[in-house]
């Protein structure tokens, strides 16, 4: 069916379904890159896209040759440049919710240790990191601490982050209701446009979070404020009760 014509040029619905879905497409990919060091890298991929397209269109053959040369590679760099942001979109279509009501009793007694550890961790002032795993093994990162595989308390959790305990420094990570590891070392974020006021303990559940579904609970030493990260996205200042209700979520 034609909509209109532009000189020789008709517009059928079909070529107005082709535009929208990658209008969409990109779109969407835009989100996934924004406030990351991919956006640039993103923008640029567009205009050698837009570049090819120019010069095809006004039959420039140097500029269209080289153009074609480097799109013939493009698929491969956008792969091996967006690596994180790819990983973090087949992560959000691959999780399932078949057999979320097998694990909705655990996830609940989990959910309540958790928090219960981190309210008294608040009282005290005391620094935490806490990595709770979700669909993605956080193997490597296990095996960069102490491994533990103990079940999950509250008293075991504030007795890990204690100051003079020799598992204090840095993350634990949690699967289910067992503590797998404790001491473990994370990645840190590679997003330039964080704040510099971030520490360690933020920048790194930031990072574990791009590369990875875990859902990651931050307790700051200095102020007692209770952060998120998810998603590779940072929430700060929770209170216990929203701090419960993003659990559930994501354990739901």
């Amino acid at each position: 069916m034609e909509l209109f014509k532009i000189g020789f040029l008709s517009f059928t619905l079909l070529d107005l379904a082709d535009v929208s879905l990658i209008t969409i497409l990109f779109y969407k990919l835009y989100g996934y890159v924004k406030g990351t060091v991919g956006l640039p890298i993103f923008v640029g991929l567009l205009l050698i896209l837009g570049g090819s397209a120019f010069a095809s269109f006004l039959n420039l053959s140097t500029l269209d040759w080289i153009f074609s040369k480097l799109m013939s590679v493009w698929i491969i760099l956008f792969v091996i440049l967006f690596q994180p942001e790819l990983r973090r979109v087949l992560l959000a279509l691959g999780q399932s919710r078949l057999f979320a009501g097998f694990f909705q009793s655990e996830a609940k007694e989990a959910i309540e240790e958790i928090v219960a550890a981190v309210d008294e961790l608040v009282d005290k002032h005391v620094g935490a990191l806490i990595v709770v795993a979700r669909n993605v093994g956080l193997k490597s990162y296990i095996e960069t601490g102490q491994e533990l595989d103990a079940t999950l308390s509250r008293k075991l959790l504030v007795s890990l982050f204690a100051p003079n305990a020799p598992l204090h420094d840095g993350a634990v990570i949690i699967s289910g209701k067992k503590v797998l590891a404790a001491r473990c070392v994370l990645p840190l974020t590679q997003n330039e446009t964080i704040s510099e006021n971030f520490g360690m303990r933020h920048r790194a559940a930031l990072g574990v979070s791009e590369v990875s579904d875990a859902f990651v609970v931050v307790v700051s030493e200095e102020t007692g404020k209770i952060s998120i990260a998810e998603d590779g996205k940072l929430v700060r200042g929770l209170s216990l009760a929203e701090l419960r209700a993003r659990l559930a979520k994501a354990l739901r």
